[in-house]
Parts: C-alpha cells; sequence; structure tokens
C-alpha cells in the first residue's frame, strides 16, 4: 500500500515559472493506481473473490507494477521536498498523523492494525532528509542519485528478514528480535500491520528523488517536462493526502453495499 506525502508546493526557484504540473500528473496517476490495486487487494483479501491471477497483490506480475508506482511516489515526493519551504515541520506533522492511524486502527480496526504504515515513512523520510539536507548539498546530485539506488538495490529485501542481495551474491544477515527497531525493517516475531513501510529499503527512493531536485529546479530536463498540463490526474496529484485517508473507507463502503458488509 502507498501514498504520496503532503501536497508540497512544487513551484521552481522562480515562482513566476508557475508550478512543475509534470510532479501533480506523476503522483496523482501513481494515486490512481494505488486506488486500483487496493480494491483487488480488499476484493481478494476481505471478500474473497475470485479475481484473475496476475490481479492478486502479492504476485509477481502486479508486484512488478506496485514497485514501479512505489518509486513514482516516495522519488515525486523527494523531489517536492527540496521546493518545501518547511520540509521537517511538514514531515513531523505526517508522522503524527501516521501514529493517530496506527491508534485508530488498533481501538476499532485490530485485525487491520497499522503500525509504520506508509504516511509514517513519508513523515520520517522527510524529517531525516530535511536534517541531512546541509551535508547531502554538499554531495554532487549524480552521486547521490547513483548511491540511493544502489542501496535500495541491495537492501530492497532487508526488511523480509535481512536479505542481501550484492547482484552476483545473495545472503540474509541473522538480525536480532527487537520490538523497537521496526521502523528500520527490524522486527519482533510478534510484529505485524498490515501497512508496513520500513524506512530500509523506501527512505533510498526519497533520497533518490531529493537529489533529482536540483536538476528539476533549475529547469534542466526537455522542456515538455516542464510544459506538460496535468488535468484530472494533476488534481488528484495535488490533494494525495486527503485521497489516501478518505478512499479506503470509502472503498470498503462501496464494496460493502455491492458484496454484504
Amino acid at each position: 500500500m502507498a501514498v504520496t506525502a503532503p501536497d508540497e508546493d512544487i513551484r521552481g526557484q522562480d515562482p513566476a515559472r508557475g508550478r512543475v504540473e509534470m510532479l501533480d500528473l506523476l503522483r496523482g496517476g501513481s494515486m490512481i493506481l494505488v486506488v486500483i490495486y487496493h480494491i483487488l487487494y480488499d476484493l481478494k483479501f476481505i471478500y474473497r473473490l475470485d479475481i484473475p491471477r496476475v490481479l492478486i497483490p502479492g504476485q509477481p506480475e502486479i508486484e512488478a507494477v506496485h514497485i514501479c508506482f512505489l518509486w513514482v511516489l516516495f522519488g515525486v515526493s523527494g523531489i517536492c521536498s527540496g521546493f518545501s519551504r518547511n520540509s521537517l515541520k511538514r514531515g513531523a506533522a505526517l508522522y503524527i498523523l501516521g501514529f493517530g492511524i496506527t491508534m485508530v486502527t488498533a481501538f476499532f480496526m485490530p485485525e487491520e492494525l497499522i503500525v509504520f504504515g506508509v504516511i509514517s515513512c513519508f513523515g520520517a523520510c522527510m524529517c531525516i532528509t530535511s536534517l541531512l539536507q546541509p551535508v547531502l548539498d554538499k554531495i554532487p546530485w549524480q552521486g547521490r542519485l547513483i548511491g540511493a539506488v544502489v542501496l535500495w538495490f541491495i537492501l530492497r529485501s532487508f526488511h523480509r528478514g535481512g536479505e542481501i542481495d550484492l547482484i552476483f551474491t545473495r545472503f540474509t544477515l541473522v538480525l536480532p528480535e527487537c520490538d523497537f527497531l521496526y521502523s528500520i525493517g527490524i522486527k519482533g516475531a510478534n510484529f505485524r500491520s498490515s501497512d508496513y513501510f520500513p524506512l530500509v529499503p523506501y527512505l533510498f527512493m526519497f533520497l533518490a528523488g531529493n537529489a533529482l531536485y536540483k536538476p528539476v529546479s533549475e529547469r534542466r530536463l526537455p522542456g515538455w517536462f516542464y510544459k506538460v498540463k496535468s488535468g484530472f490526474a494533476g488534481f488528484i496529484g495535488r490533494h494525495t493526502l486527503a485521497i489516501y485517508v478518505i478512499h479506503q473507507p470509502i472503498i470498503l463502503l462501496v464494496l460493502g453495499i455491492l458484496f454484504g458488509a
């Protein structure tokens, strides 16, 4: 499950140049895919309907698409964090919202408990990146981008038991069982969450996007990138946080009416 960060101001360095609507389009389109993914998840795992195998969340075919739009969501949010006037404040607010979701699910939907879900992850990514920004800015953006992508690839399955992929070899670290390190991908035996996005590896997606802020803001990309009109997808991209918060209850309400509570 995934979502974009709050709707940051994504103007270029010169406000007269206007909003970079391509960023709205990218995260809006990805948010539409998030909604579709959640509908498929609910149909299969809550209502136990028989849907084609290639559309079942968790299957290789749909997970390949899933990881692509996660890259878009985290990457675009990383870019937008560079435009934000106070990324640390926004990140803290988002993290608090994520904790609130944990409390709500713990009391009212314990079977769907969310611990360090995607909203908490985005909040933590924004806070960490904001604090590290003075150091990151001293590194050429190309090196930051390559480094973040390589680290994501190596550690992309770390949260599934300490798996490390070095391309030519793969091994598993012996991780301690700890109830307090789940935010970085180290879990205790009793840990469970229906929406889990640890910092390893998702922080590296965010950092890759943050590295791209410089060429995007300096208008180094092809001209068409800045001329695209985002339309309906852009509207969704500008309101992703609100849509994420309300879309699952609406989906469950509609499916409940169609198939029975």
